[in-house]
């Protein structure tokens, strides 16, 4: 692969997706706690400082994708960000837990701005997730030394298929939490 603007596309909707469900767990970091406590994985101690660390990789993470010079290290940092998520999702999943909040921020997790209840688990989360790491690729690619440089024509590409991929993630998010509300009445 020669061409960066997949490159530069895919890292730009991925910190913005992580940068924004990162803001979302900051701003109410005693309901993320509460969501991480839910999963009961970790003694219940260590949910707050578990919380804290989580949503601060979140955003180094997307921080990191957005600095061409570090985003092998954003979308490494991105995939144990995501791996970490997953792992948890799919552990309360095979346990039957599924009415609870995943905690990701937004619509998927239940309790957007309404403050409606949980929506649940689901493993069109998981699968959301794996999307999601799949944006990784691309930059990984590039550490390798597989891209070219980026031009400056690239950037209309590069802010379209960003904002075209963020606008897309975010609208199979409220389809999904639309999804596990129905399937809940």
């Amino acid at each position: 692969m020669n061409d960066p603007v997949l490159l530069y596309a895919a890292s730009a909707a991925l910190a913005c997706v992580l940068l924004l469900g990162a803001l979302e767990k900051l701003r109410d970091m005693a309901r993320f706690s509460a969501a991480v406590s839910a999963y009961r994985i970790l003694p219940e101690s260590w949910s707050g400082a578990f919380a804290w660390a989580y949503a601060l990789a979140e955003a180094v993470a997307g921080v990191l994708l957005l600095a061409p010079p570090r985003q092998a290290a954003g979308a490494q940092l991105a995939l144990l960000v995501l791996a970490t998520a997953t792992a948890a999702l799919a552990f309360n999943l095979l346990r039957g837990h599924r009415d609870i909040d995943c905690g990701c921020g937004g619509p998927a997790s239940g309790t957007g701005r309404g403050g409606q209840g949980g929506a649940g688990l689901s493993w069109w989360l998981v699968l959301r997730n794996a999307v999601l790491a799949s944006w990784t690729a691309p930059a990984l690619h590039a550490a390798a030394g597989g891209s070219r440089g980026l031009q400056w024509v690239d950037a209309a590409a590069v802010f379209g298929l960003a904002i075209s991929a963020v606008a897309l993630y975010y609208t199979a998010n409220h389809l999904l939490a639309s999804h596990l509300k129905l399937r809940n009445l």
